[in-house]
């Protein structure tokens, strides 16, 4: 059966992007970066799967080709460096989008608001950041400070899935799925709700449903 993956931020072709992610991306060229990149994402991907790039595919024209190399029904959330015409892009992906929205996700290259998630968005699966992620201040009681002290924490709200962030490999659905699983037992726990839609979504999981 076919999967769901999701990527960003492969910058086929961007030979700068070899410094300022150097511990993600210890290349010596960038041709050797490329056949990395192409290289875990066959192995991941089926060529029947489907999969997001959310944003920022490729530097130079002539790179854009290089999708033609990968495994996958591809389908492009554009970012800020896609910026060529769009008939070029549509040659290798199936669809293009500013935004998209996927189960209880609204997928865009660039972190949204978090006032817009929470409601009808739950997560946020984004790109742009490369090897940062979204953090959130929390305040933890202090002895005789009002007020607490401010902790920056990992914001599970969004998903970061750059390729910085995951071994330069594409994410699998299951990934994304645990992660709503893990915010409704935060958000229903209190009513009672949360055990019955985990046991919801282990069902569908071991049918391989995409939900």
């Amino acid at each position: 059966m076919s999967e769901t993956w999701f990527t960003s931020d492969t910058h086929f072709g961007h030979k700068n992007i070899l410094k300022y992610e150097k511990d993600a991306r210890p290349f010596e060229t960038v041709e050797e970066m490329n056949e990395t990149l192409i290289s875990n994402w066959n192995n991941a991907v089926g060529k029947k799967d489907t999969i997001y790039h959310i944003g920022d595919f490729a530097f130079g024209r002539n790179n854009i080709s290089i999708a033609g190399r990968l495994n996958g029904i591809k389908k492009l959330v554009m970012g800020n460096h896609d910026t060529y015409p769009c008939d070029e892009y549509l040659a290798y992906f199936t669809r293009l989008f500013g935004a998209h929205y996927w189960r209880r996700c609204i997928l865009t290259h660039i972190p949204v608001h978090p006032e817009h998630l929470g409601t009808r968005f739950f997560l946020n699966i984004h790109g742009h950041m490369h090897s940062k992620e979204v953090k959130t201040g929390v305040h933890y009681a202090v002895e005789e400070k009002a007020f607490g002290e401010m902790v920056w924490v990992s914001d599970k709200n969004y998903f970061n899935v750059s390729v910085e962030r995951h071994e330069l490999k594409p994410v699998n659905s299951d990934v994304i799925n645990a992660r709503l699983m893990e915010l409704d037992d935060e958000i229903l726990r209190s009513d009672g709700q949360a055990e019955r839609r985990r046991e919801g979504y282990k069902a569908r999981l071991e049918r391989r449903c995409l939900f």
